[in-house]
């Protein structure tokens, strides 16, 4: 029944917070300090007072110390949101880059309570040794170095005791304010907020399980196994849990420190651009979080990759839309881009496509220098697009979006730290050979090969259903069927009303019960009968007070 719809719905959103509310509150209070307030203005936590959601300005700085004030959730979902320059401008993205997990390393006894939890206590039986201060320490786990019985220098990556729970609760509070932004700002739906946030909720709720980073980490072993310039650590099966990951320890120091430690930085940016273009163009799946950390320079200018617990990845059609793209510049039909883009891109309401397509081939032209894609930043250039393509309300789709900024992240590092490469000349090969692939004899006849055979069984098809659809019309058994589309948002206004009037029915019925037998009175003088109608109609008219109140609709 749609009666009781607004019932369900508002304890569907209670149950994700009302186990933390104290959490909650917090949340709201900080949010409401730093220029946030209108998402939970209209919200009833218990304790928070409309004091506390003063009017403040929202900047990029109060928005990075609210993320900041409230923990690893939050600043996780910042980190996540800078790489996002198709949702928000550029002065957030620049602040959301500062945000850092400053956390305090866990007491030892607390990382060995949990390794005894997941290993059992024979664990240490297969350790030779174990250093007790942590390698480093983020807001999800903390990395001890430790070396086996067999000689095998490893880390244990051990993930923090109770932050599982704690994210989860953080996770069903952003849901519940993602609901409250889409509520009080229309056009957040433009952004897709909710959708947003399912994929940092899947991609959070991913890393608290470790075993999915050890799917990729062998994933991407074997991508690169014959590869002799690039080392992926091994897992430790038998030491490897879902809050516990033992990997090979790789030693060697960070892409931004190799120089001063005597490293060829030529050889070190062309086998770093090498490793990312190869996983962005060949492979279609990419370490989603390549900055200067998760890279290391081993002996021999060897390169060390580490931390895949975010992965990218392209499907089939992504990568022949991407090289399109490409095939579209590289010929400046600028026109062809644009059509694309649309095609590819998630449209929320109607587009005015000239308006658009004027837009990104002004885009296209402030890039493109007219004479090859090899020189020009591709990264940059597509995440353009994407935001010139925002303004129409239209989205490029989240795997584009990751695409495109592992991209833009790696044409970053490369004119930071090694000026000595051009990405832009080492990205010319792979995208020729892409296109070349794209279109070669043999992809094209394979292509062919398959739609005929799609039109054979729809020729098959044809006749038949052409057949009873005439049979149906000529014997008027043709029905068609037609759904009212009906805005939500009235009827969610309908259904609060009809509540109302029901709770005030049953307020109006308990007094007139109470007034018709307070003449009855079996125990004595007091009328006990009459007052138990009148205290069950009291709190009945008190809840349709405050319904009407809260909602005027």
């Amino acid at each position: 029944m749609r009666i009781v719809q607004p019932v369900v719905s508002t304890a569907r959103q209670i149950t994700g917070t009302v186990r933390d509310m104290a959490r909650m509150r917090e949340v709201a209070q900080v949010l409401a300090q730093h220029g946030f307030g209108a998402v939970v203005a209209n919200v009833d936590i218990p304790g928070l007072s409309t004091a506390d959601l003063a009017s403040v300005e929202t900047t990029p700085e109060r928005a990075n110390t609210a993320l900041q004030a409230l923990g690893p959730t939050f600043i996780k979902l910042g980190q996540v949101l800078s790489t996002r320059p198709d949702l928000l401008s550029p002065a957030y993205i620049e602040a959301f880059q500062q945000l850092q997990d400053d956390v305090v390393p866990v007491p030892f006894e607390d990382v060995r309570a949990t390794l005894v939890a997941e290993l059992g206590e024979q664990w240490e039986s297969l350790v030779d040794d174990f250093d007790t201060t942590p390698l480093a320490t983020a807001s999800i786990a903390q990395v001890h170095r430790a070396r086996l019985k067999d000689g095998t220098d490893v880390v244990f990556k051990v993930q923090r005791s109770g932050i599982a729970p704690k994210i989860r609760s953080d996770l069903n509070i952003l849901h519940f304010l993602a609901d409250r932004a889409e509520a009080e700002f229309p056009e957040a739906k433009a952004l897709d907020v909710k959708g947003v946030l399912s994929e940092f909720d899947n991609s959070l709720r991913a890393e608290l399980d470790f075993t999915a980073e050890a799917r990729h980490t062998r994933r991407f072993r074997v991508a690169f196994a014959g590869n002799p310039e690039v080392r992926i650590p091994d897992i430790v099966e038998e030491l490897s849990t879902s809050r516990v990951l033992c990997i090979e320890f790789l030693d060697g120091v960070k892409i931004r420190n190799a120089r001063e430690h005597g490293s060829d930085m030529t050889v070190v940016g062309q086998r770093y651009l090498d490793l990312t273009y190869t996983m962005l163009f060949e492979h279609g799946f990419f370490h989603g979080d390549l900055h200067p950390g998760n890279v290391l320079v081993l002996d021999g200018d060897v390169l060390g990759v580490l931390d895949f617990g975010m992965v990218g990845q392209l499907t089939r059609e992504m990568k022949d839309a991407i090289v399109s793209l490409l095939f579209a510049l590289e010929r400046a039909d600028h026109r062809v881009i644009a059509r694309i883009f649309y095609d590819v891109a998630v449209k929320e309401e109607r587009v005015d496509y000239d308006a658009f397509e004027t837009d990104v081939i002004g885009v296209v032209e402030k890039n493109w220098s007219g004479t090859s894609v090899a020189e020009m930043q591709i990264g940059r250039f597509l995440m353009d697009v994407t935001q010139a393509a925002l303004r129409h309300k239209v989205r490029a789709p989240h795997g584009y979006t990751m695409f495109f900024k592992a991209l833009l992240t790696t044409e970053g590092l490369a004119k930071a730290l090694i000026p000595e490469v051009d990405p832009l000349k080492a990205a010319a090969p792979y995208v020729q050979q892409m296109i070349a692939d794209r279109y070669s004899k043999e992809r094209l006849q394979n292509e062919a090969f398959y739609s005929l055979v799609g039109l054979g069984t729809l020729g098959r098809r044809l006749p038949v259903t052409l057949s009873q659809f005439l049979d149906d019309l000529d014997k008027q058994r043709l029905t068609v069927t037609v759904k009212e589309a009906t805005d939500p948002e009235r009827l969610d206004a309908e259904d609060r009303r009809q509540n109302r009037l029901i709770i005030a029915l049953f307020a109006i019925t308990a007094a007139v019960c109470g007034a018709m037998t307070w003449e009855v009175r079996p125990f004595g003088d007091v009328p006990v009968i009459s007052t138990v109608f009148w205290l069950a109609a009291a709190p009945l008219f008190l809840t349709t007070m405050t319904m009407t109140l809260r909602n005027r609709g």
